[in-house]
């Protein structure tokens, strides 16, 4: 052995294809969680459920895109100083929790903060596969 690390070829034309769809599915999402909330506030505003009030009602509903911003803030040197395809995964997982939080969310602050890391989430899921491209 020479000490070499084999690296398999990998079809560049399937390579920007694949992560075309993450960015895809990344918007989906994105878009997704963004409008689904507009069905579901009549339901949260219950006072069986999380009682909102129209500050909080606001808050829930702006935390995504607050995320999101600041998504777009930190993405690029995040991606820089720890990398984009490993993360990517990372990101998915993250989401998952982030969606489990909102889901079973017992108070307005626990909605408000999982959709806030939704936001960031979601922005990165935008962002580094076009990173990774470039």
């Amino acid at each position: 052995m020479n000490g070499s690390v084999k690296q398999e070829s990998v079809d560049p034309k399937k390579y920007v294809i694949l992560i075309g769809l993450v960015a895809t599915f990344g918007s989906l999402l994105f878009g997704y969680d963004t409008g689904v909330v507009n069905g579901a506030l009549p339901f949260m505003a219950l006072p069986d459920q999380l009682n909102l009030t129209p500050v909080l009602e606001g808050a829930v509903v702006g935390a995504i895109a607050l995320g999101a911003a600041l998504g777009c803030l930190i993405g690029g040197r995040l991606a820089d100083s720890l990398g984009r395809r490993k993360n990517l995964l990372y990101l998915s997982i993250l989401f998952f929790f982030a969606t489990l939080g909102c889901t079973a969310a017992p108070s307005a602050n626990v909605m408000i903060v999982c959709r806030f890391f939704l936001g960031i989430v979601s922005q990165l899921c935008l962002l580094w596969p076009c990173l990774l491209v470039c």
